[in-house]
Formats: C-alpha cells, sequence, structure tokens
C-alpha cells in the first residue's frame, strides 16, 4: 500500500483547508499564535494572511511584516502552511492604492462613445468619426478634422485601479508587493513558504477597457490601428464581429500576459505557486468585460481556483469546470475554490459539504474557506458572513468536515481525471456579439452551452470545456483523439456558436480526418477569427447533428466514449437529474467513482453499474478506512446496490481482478464483505419497515445549557447634548454619526424588560466592544466598564451586571466619543467610487449592537411566525424570564432561546427490559434533521456518535443496558439568530452581504428593486432545535411499548 492510502486516515496539510484568515484589526502576537494554534486543533492544513477592512495595523509596514513573521514561525511550528494574500482588500492589483498612485499610465481606463451633437469640448479623445455611406459605419478622421466629426471615443479613468493591461503597471504591483515579500521572507523561509492568493483581478466590469499600451499591442497582432474598429465596439456596423473580435481577443492575451503570467512566472521563479481567481466567472455575458477568457487566465497559475459565493449549488457547473477543465489539461495538480462566502451565519455542516462535493464532483480539489475573521468588532461580524472560526459555538467539532475534505484532497489530487468528451467553450462568440455595455444578444449563447453542459452531467458523461486560447498553445490531434496538453479526448462538441480561432478550425478539420467524432450543434460557427470562412461548412458537415435533446446527446456521445458508470432507482428508472453527478480517476491501477447527490432528494436503493469488472470497496471519507461492498462481478462490469441520502456521495474504488481469477472464469461471482464488530458502514441500513418502532417522549429535561443571551440591536440616540432621538435601529445610528463628519459626543440608550426575579442567584453580563472607552450606566448607576473576559469573539466583553437589573423596564446608557477624522472623510468618499477603496474601508469608531448574555430565557412579544427556510418571524420587545429547565421536542427559539448561540443538552430516560437487550438490533433515529449545525447522540453517558449531515441514525444495540437508560442531545447550534440579519424583508437569505443589515438591497439582492425598504422591524430567526420526535427502533419479536416505558424529563442528570 502505497502513501497515499496510509495518509488517508490522517491526510497531510498540502490536502488540507487552506481558509483565508481576515486580518481586520489591530494584529497582537498572542492572539495571532492563539489563532493559529486554533487552526491547527481544527484540522486546517494552514492558511492566507488575508488584509481586510477594519484591519488597524498599517499595511505593509514594519508592523505589518512583524505578523507575517510570527504568523509563519507558527504555521512552520505546528507544520502547517502559510501562505499570502496579495493586496489590502480586493480586487488584486492596486498594492493598497500604491500603483494608481503613481499617475494616468497605470490606472484603469475605459472607453466611452458619444454621437453629434457634442454637449462639451472632449477630454481624453481618442479619436473621432464621420458617418461613412449606407452599411459602411464610420470613417476615422484627422485630428484636425474634428469639427466634422459625428461621433468620438474617448476615454474614463478609474483613479482607484490598475490598468491591468499594462505590463509596466503589473510589474509595479508586482514589485510593489511581491518583491517586498520576498525581500522580507525569502531569505529565511523561501522554501518553506507556499505562494500568493490573487484575487478578483480584473480589467473592468460591464465596460470596454483601454490601455496606453492597446494600440500597439493591437497593430502588431493583427495589423491596423485599433482606432479603425473602435465604434464598431458599440455599434451594429459592417465588420463589427471582426472588429470585436480582434479588440478582446487583443485584450484577453494583454489581461493574461501582464497580470497571470508575470505574476506565474514570479512565483514559478521562487519555487512558489500562484493562485486565486478571477471576477465574474458564472457567466459569458460578464466574462467578456471583466477578464475576456477565464480559462487563458487559468493557464498561467499554477494553482487555478474559482469563487462560489452564497448558500446553495449552480443549475450548471461552469464555474467548477472552467476551472478543473485548465488544469487537468495543463498537468496542473491542485484546483482550488473560494466557498462559503455570503453563505450566512447559519449555515450548517450538511450545507458546507454539499457545497463543497458539488465542486469537487466537477473537478475541483482543494478548499479555501471564505473566510476566518480575525475578530468580529463593528462592521466586520457582517463582512459577507460567516465567519468560519472560532467564533462559531460549533467550532470544536469543525475538524470532522476538515478531515473529511482532506482525504477527498488527497484522492482526487493524486488520481488522473478519464473525461474523454471536450465542450468548446464558445466565450469569443460572445466576443463579437458583446456590443458597448449590452451583451443580451450573448445570453441564448450562453444558456445553450451551459445547458449541453447541464445535459451531459446528467447523462454522467464526463467532460471538460475547451478553450480555444489554451488549444492554440497546447492542442494536437494524434491517434485520433485531440490532446489538449495532457488530456486525450475522443469526442468533441461544438456548441451553437458564431465563430471559432485558426487554430481550432484547423484542429477540428485534423481530428475529423483521423476519425475523431465530432458533434455540432446549430447555430454552426461560420466565421473564422470574426471573419467569414467557407471552408467551416465542410467541416459542420462532417461532424454528426443529433437533435436538441439529452437523450439525443447521450446517445451520440456514446457512439465514441460510453460513460464508465450507469445509475438507475430501484425500479430500473433513468436517473437524469442536475444534483446526481460523478467523476472517475485512474489512481494507482484503480478506478475511483465519486458519486455525489446534491440535491435534497435521498435515494433509499440506487442500482449501479461500472463498465469495467473488479472488485468495488467503498472509501469512508470520515474515517478513510476501506469497506469491500456486496457486489455482482460479471464480464462486463460489476453490479451493486446503494442507498443515496440527500446531500451524500459515495467514493468507490474499483480494483482489477486478479489474473487468476480471470483465468479460472469465475466471473459472475458475489462478493461480501466480513463485517467484524470493529468495521462499522458509514451509513446503517435502513430499518424503517422490518422493526418495531418507538417513539421518544416529547417532553426532555434541559440538562445543561450555554448562557442564553439577548440582542438589543434598537436605541435612543442623543448627540452633544441636544435632544433625544427616537428609538431607532443601531445600525442607521452608526450612519447618522459618520454625517456629522467630525468627532462628536454621544449618548446611546438601551431598554430591556426583565420578568425573572433578580433576587434569584443567576448569571448575568452585558457583553459589548469596547467597553474601557465607554461610559456605562444600567438604571441611572455607573457601571464598570472593567472586562471579565470574552464571549463568542475577543472583540465581545463581557461586563457583570448580576443584581443591578430590576423587575420590569431596565435601561442601560452609553456614553462616549464617536471619533470622526479628517482622513476619514476622504477614504468614505473614495469608498463610493470603486469598491477597492471600500473594500479595505476602517473607520475610526463604530457603534454597534450590544448583547445581555445569562442564564435566563427570552420572551418575544408576538407568537412566532413559521415561513420557509426554516425562518421565525416575530416582533419586540423581548423580556428576559426565568431560564427553561425542560423543553419540548420541536423549536427551542420559540421556548425561550430565540437569540440562542450555543449547545444545549436534552435528557430523558426510557427502560428495557433485560431479555429485550438480549440478540436484539437497535437504532436510534431522527424522524427528519435536526434543526442543530452539530447533534450529539449519548446513550448511557457513552458517546455514540456526533451527527454533521445525513444519515441521522446511529446503531446504540452495544450502549444499552436492562433497565433505566439516559438519552442525552447536544444540539450546538450557530451564530445566526444571535448576528442576523434580523430585520431582512426576505426572512432567511442565502446571500448575505453588509446591506443585507441595511434599508437598501445591494449587490447580494439583485432580486429586488432598487427602491424598496429591506429593514423590517420584526425580527426573524431560523428554528433550533428538534424538527420531531426521534425513535428508537428494534427487531425484538417481543418488544412491546409499554415494556419499554418511555420516561421524558425523569431521575438523573448528567453532571
Amino acid at each position: 500500500m502505497t502513501k497515499i492510502w496510509n495518509h488517508l486516515e490522517n491526510p497531510p496539510a498540502e490536502y488540507r483547508p487552506l481558509p483565508l484568515w481576515s486580518w481586520n484589526d489591530r494584529l497582537e502576537k498572542k492572539e495571532l499564535e492563539r489563532q493559529i494554534e486554533e487552526m491547527h486543533k481544527v484540522g486546517i492544513g494552514g492558511f492566507f494572511m488575508h488584509a481586510r477592512g477594519g484591519l488597524q495595523t498599517p499595511y505593509m509596514s514594519e508592523e505589518w511584516m512583524d505578523a507575517i513573521r510570527i504568523s509563519i514561525e507558527k504555521s512552520l511550528e505546528l507544520g502547517m502552511h502559510a501562505w499570502f494574500y496579495d493586496e489590502n482588500g480586493w480586487p488584486s492589483g492596486f498594492a493598497g492604492g500604491e500603483v494608481p498612485a503613481k499617475g494616468l499610465p497605470y490606472q484603469q481606463k475605459r472607453l466611452v462613445y458619444e454621437q453629434a451633437p457634442f454637449q462639451s469640448a472632449a477630454e481624453r479623445m481618442i479619436a473621432c468619426y464621420a458617418r461613412g455611406a449606407e452599411g459602411q459605419g464610420y470613417i476615422l478622421l484627422a485630428a484636425d478634422e474634428e469639427a466634422n466629426a459625428d461621433l468620438r471615443i474617448c476615454y474614463e479613468v478609474n483613479p482607484y485601479y490598475t490598468d491591468t493591461l499594462s505590463e509596466m503597471a503589473v510589474q509595479e504591483f508586482i514589485t510593489t508587493t511581491y518583491e517586498r515579500y520576498w525581500e522580507q521572507f525569502g531569505a529565511d523561509y523561501g522554501a518553506e513558504l507556499h505562494g500568493v492568493f490573487t484575487d478578483e483581478p480584473q480589467f473592468g466590469r460591464g465596460g470596454l477597457p483601454w490601455s496606453f499600451e492597446l494600440e500597439e499591442r493591437f497593430a502588431s497582432r493583427w495589423g491596423y490601428d485599433v482606432k479603425e474598429i473602435l465604434p464598431a465596439l458599440f455599434l451594429e456596423t459592417e465588420g463589427c464581429r471582426k472588429a470585436r473580435y480582434d479588440y478582446w481577443e487583443t485584450v484577453t492575451f494583454m489581461f493574461t500576459q501582464a497580470y497571470a503570467k508575470q505574476i506565474g512566472d514570479w512565483c514559478a521563479d521562487k519555487g512558489w505557486s500562484a493562485t486565486g481567481h478571477v471576477v465574474d466567472e458564472q457567466e459569458l455575458m460578464h466574462q467578456v468585460t471583466s477578464v475576456g477568457d477565464p480559462m487563458a487566465f487559468y493557464e498561467h497559475l499554477q494553482i487555478p481556483g474559482c469563487d462560489w459565493l452564497g448558500r446553495f449549488v449552480g443549475s450548471d457547473a461552469l464555474v467548477p469546470k472552467q476551472v478543473s477543465s485548465a488544469a487537468r489539461q495543463l498537468g496542473k495538480k491542485r484546483a482550488i475554490t473560494e466557498s462559503y462566502g455570503c453563505s450566512g451565519w447559519n449555515i450548517s455542516f450538511a450545507d458546507l459539504r454539499k457545497i463543497g462535493e458539488w465542486q469537487f464532483v466537477h473537478g475541483i480539489n482543494l478548499m479555501c474557506q471564505h473566510l476566518q475573521g480575525y475578530t468580529l468588532r463593528g462592521l466586520r461580524k457582517r463582512d459577507y458572513p460567516p465567519s468560519l472560526y472560532y467564533q462559531q459555538p460549533w467550532w470544536e467539532d469543525y475538524k470532522g468536515f476538515n478531515d473529511y475534505f482532506a482525504r477527498l484532497s488527497l484522492l482526487l489530487a493524486e488520481g488522473k481525471g478519464r473525461a474523454e468528451v471536450l465542450l468548446l467553450h464558445p466565450v469569443r462568440t460572445a466576443w463579437t456579439l458583446q456590443r458597448g455595455a449590452d451583451s443580451s444578444a450573448v445570453v441564448p449563447f450562453h444558456e445553450a452551452f451551459a445547458q449541453l453542459s447541464r445535459w451531459l452531467c446528467q447523462s454522467l458523461i464526463e467532460h471538460d470545456y475547451g478553450s480555444e486560447s489554451i488549444l492554440a498553445g497546447h492542442g494536437r490531434v494524434s491517434g485520433g483523439c485531440l490532446w489538449v496538453g495532457e488530456a486525450a479526448y475522443r469526442v468533441v462538441i461544438v456548441p451553437p456558436s458564431l465563430t471559432l480561432d485558426t487554430a481550432t478550425a484547423q484542429l477540428l478539420e485534423q481530428f475529423v480526418s483521423q476519425g475523431g467524432h465530432l458533434i455540432a450543434f446549430d447555430p454552426y460557427p461560420v466565421l473564422v477569427n470574426g471573419e467569414h470562412d467557407g471552408g467551416l461548412a465542410d467541416l459542420m458537415q462532417a461532424a454528426v447533428h443529433p437533435e436538441w435533446s439529452r437523450d439525443e446527446i447521450g446517445h451520440a456521445v456514446s457512439a465514441a466514449s460510453r460513460p464508465f458508470l450507469h445509475i438507475t432507482e430501484e425500479d430500473g428508472t433513468a436517473i437524469a437529474v442536475d444534483t446526481l453527478n460523478v467523476r472517475t480517476l485512474e489512481l494507482e491501477g484503480a478506478v475511483l467513482c465519486y458519486i455525489v447527490n446534491s440535491g435534497e432528494k435521498s435515494y433509499p436503493m440506487l442500482h449501479m453499474e461500472v463498465s469495467r469488472p473488479g472488485t468495488v470497496s467503498l472509501i469512508d471519507l470520515e474515517t478513510g478506512s476501506l469497506h469491500v461492498l456486496r457486489q455482482e462481478i460479471r464480464e462486463d462490469g460489476v453490479r451493486l446496490r446503494l442507498p443515496l441520502y440527500a446531500g451524500g456521495s459515495y467514493m468507490l474504488k474499483l480494483d482489477p481482478l486478479p489474473e487468476a481469477t480471470v483465468a479460472a472464469g469465475k466471473l459472475g461471482s458475489t462478493v461480501e464483505e466480513e463485517i467484524t464488530e470493529e468495521t462499522e458502514l458509514p451509513y446503517p441500513p435502513s430499518r424503517v419497515e422490518a422493526c418495531t418502532r418507538l417513539e421518544l417522549a416529547p417532553e426532555w429535561d434541559i440538562a445543561y445549557a450555554d448562557l442564553n443571551s439577548l440582542t438589543l440591536d434598537s436605541a435612543r440616540l442623543r448627540v452633544e447634548g441636544g435632544a433625544w432621538s427616537k428609538t431607532q435601529p443601531v445600525i442607521f445610528i452608526q450612519e447618522q454619526l459618520l454625517a456629522y463628519g467630525r468627532s462628536v459626543a454621544f449618548e446611546l440608550e438601551f431598554v430591556f424588560q426583565v420578568a425573572f426575579d433578580p433576587k434569584r442567584p443567576r448569571e448575568l453580563y452585558l457583553v459589548l466592544e469596547q467597553p474601557e472607552e465607554l461610559e456605562i450606566l444600567l438604571n441611572g448607576s455607573a457601571v464598570s466598564s472593567a472586562s471579565c473576559g470574552w464571549w463568542r469573539d475577543s472583540s465581545l466583553q463581557k461586563i457583570d451586571i448580576v443584581g443591578l437589573a430590576i423587575r420590569g423596564s431596565n435601561v442601560i446608557t452609553l456614553k462616549g466619543m464617536f471619533r470622526h477624522s479628517a482622513e476619514l472623510n476622504d477614504k468614505l468618499e473614495r469608498a463610493k467610487q470603486f469598491e477597492a477603496e471600500g473594500n479595505n474601508l476602517t473607520l475610526d469608531q463604530e457603534i454597534e449592537s450590544i448583547y445581555l448574555l445569562g442564564s435566563f430565557g427570552v420572551e418575544a412579544a408576538e407568537l412566532f411566525e413559521e415561513t420557509e427556510r426554516r425562518a421565525l418571524w416575530t416582533g419586540g420587545p423581548f423580556t428576559l424570564t426565568e431560564a427553561p429547565e425542560r423543553a419540548c421536542t420541536g423549536d427551542l427559539a420559540q421556548q425561550g432561546f430565540p437569540f440562542f448561540a450555543g449547545s444545549i443538552h436534552l435528557f430523558q430516560t426510557f427502560e428495557l427490559g433485560g431479555e429485550e437487550t438480549t440478540g436484539a438490533q437497535w437504532t436510534f433515529q431522527f424522524h427528519s434533521a435536526p434543526d442543530a449545525v452539530v447533534t450529539k447522540l449519548f446513550i448511557n453517558r457513552a458517546e455514540v456518535r456526533t451527527f454533521l449531515w445525513e444519515p441521522y441514525e446511529a446503531d446504540i444495540t452495544t450502549y444499552l443496558q436492562p433497565g433505566v437508560n439516559e438519552i442525552v442531545l447536544v444540539l450546538t447550534g450557530s451564530c445566526r439568530n444571535l448576528l442576523g440579519p434580523h430585520h431582512h424583508i426576505k426572512g432567511e437569505v442565502y446571500k448575505v452581504g453588509p446591506d443585507s443589515y441595511r434599508d437598501k438591497p445591494g449587490w447580494t439582492d439583485k432580486d429586488l428593486k432598487p427602491d424598496i425598504h429591506v429593514y423590517q422591524d420584526r425580527y426573524c430567526f431560523v428554528r433550533f432545535g428538534l424538527a420531531a420526535a426521534p425513535a428508537i427502533l428494534g427487531d425484538a419479536n417481543d418488544i412491546s411499548g409499554s415494556a419499554c416505558g418511555i420516561a421524558g424529563a425523569n431521575a438523573g442528570r448528567l453532571p
């Protein structure tokens, strides 16, 4: 057994997740080291040191470099990998403002056009034009003929970002960032460091880029002056397809050469890896005006990557497949995803796994979680949450997820892809259809491309995408296959298109002449490099032309490349859904079959047929163990049956049969695993129909609960001794104070209600940020601002107020100085102009919600209304009550814990007779997934199982005893109900950003009208608790409900 299998139980750091570690405050040595130890404890392999909004340590200063050094040394001590991130915020490329500050040649530019009559004298004019004869477009005029112009082209400047088409400007970025890091750390740690993450570089978004270097580059590539064709980029004129093709091809080449290649070459020279992703990867309509061709960019990164935002999986696989296709073709072992940004505080381990595996089955093999916040102070808690970090109640259980994806990464990175089908990427057709900022003509071609890929996935036909930029440099035809770098394809599919590149057309002609299987769909390309080419008609005539349907495409492909795996439901019905996908890889003589169900439907039993004889084992990614499965080995392959849960997956390993077995003609036999007491399959058999079902009682004792909480997010405001405002959201108060544009004295007044007995001993804390800067009063009496520790986040300091609250209404008053420098006014103005300035914004002072923490319950003023996405709406104000001691099966948010962020232990007992524990098999089963991120099951004080995802059942036979048995369920939630957003009009949102907490929709709410009021006074929570009563299933013949005597909330508590 090789090191791959030896390492499967505990993969090394290189395969483990590498999160973005958001450095967003004053960086301190002890805290940096503590946080790295926290990461190591939960199985994280390394981190990207990412400067981000809120940073108070000056970027690239000596103090900053000290923090880098501390983190590198600590990571080396623990065997982790420290990676650089190349920007202060994002998008990468401006070096925290240093590059554009060097002047106009270094600054981003874009084209604009204006038709006569002109409103003013031209600024930054490139050229002017006269209208030609009908159908001839516009004719370039000499500079002294401007008075006769009907149209002029100028450029606009973005002084806050870099001209990424310029090799000179990007070289300055490398000098001011990459070279500085090498100078500081190369000599001491160069060999131990691994590389740099570059984030969302771009040449524009929605516009047409310009550069002072473009004219020369264009002329050298195409032999004419780019100014001749600039009007055709905006208007439908004769020859506009060719003009646009030439322009976007040049722009794309300049961007990839200046940015991706220069950075990739620099990293390669140092023995490092360049990694990261571009912006706007999802749709052709956005790719054109942002990056030209994302796959061309990936060619030059040692570890190409993508970005996946939100709490959902895609309806098509374009984003991950673009990256993984380029990686496979160019021999790049790793492909990374930055995932989970904007997915919200309540994302569960089941969600994390589903989103991750959906990308991994489409070719990704390295996880980068977005993100881990150094602190949540101020606006940082709303920085495209969640923070998947120590602030989360479930942090101690995070290792299960990280180990799982480390094992998956190990196998997928070391395996070799087997796809034999190449689907050409039609971004060059999109180039010819982009009309100024209008990409509407691109939409049908994007949709057709996405649909083709979707149908291939549904048919379990593995395929890669073919970038014509990569084909031009790495394509060849040999042995009837089209080779792209290291990958060989027996089938090539041309999607509906208008144009092909010259190199592509020539390769396809050779491919067909050698017997290659070419499939094409109408409309067929008729242009080469944007110009009409009659030779394409003969090429398209030689292709196969199936009807536009999934089944016909499957038949056409299968004529030359048969799917390796065939899956049907138990009744033989074919499965053709977006959410069931497969990926196969060659690994040391075996074939790995990776099957992923990213949908909401569970399959009680699936029939699987592998089209090669062998022995199939199941690799348990939760433990790293292997299990030989029950299977039927035939001459044409292997048949087996397996259930597949919603959000579940299998990694199957097909080992070739020994030659002796084949020679002896022993095919057709059945193989079963020899299961010992120490060996358990990762999925228990479903026993719903074959056993007695005993429902547990609906009432539970609360044996233990973390301290409860109440978020106070509304207050009255008084500025400089003036009149008190009405009660309003704290987040609006922050905006009001910023509007003063200067430092002002402020007072805040929060009110909370108490119904519990104040004299009864209990813990009670006020939790707030930077209490040392505030004067604190409770009911008019001064409260010491001395902290007695932090809670959830290091910025959330606890102030002991036990004995100070009174029954009824209580008032907390905070007095302080809202600091606001003149420099901040300039920063705020720049933040309105370009996202890079907003993404690294640090405020002088931040006004935030405060929290009450203690031994109490929380009661809402209204009944709860349950809505979609497990959401609950209710109204305030909220009242503190006595802490609940018992709870019913169902939602705990409605039973005193609406703002709760922690763990609750639910306890009850049941009895079994001695005869019932002899020879019987018992299973604990949830009716449905608990409303918790993590659920732990204890029987008689022994931990049975930690549930992170399906299946939610476990064999408890060996944990039971005659007589009374104790059951404890430990439910752990998230920070969602504590941190919100509580007031978004849509309730629980699956794409969360800073604007999700405000009153106007931002880019994460593109589905809302721009003038809608997002903020609602009512509160939205999510469910937390047991969705339904669990059950105990037994197969003893004499079990009776009365014999089991379910008795909730009776004797004994756990210590």
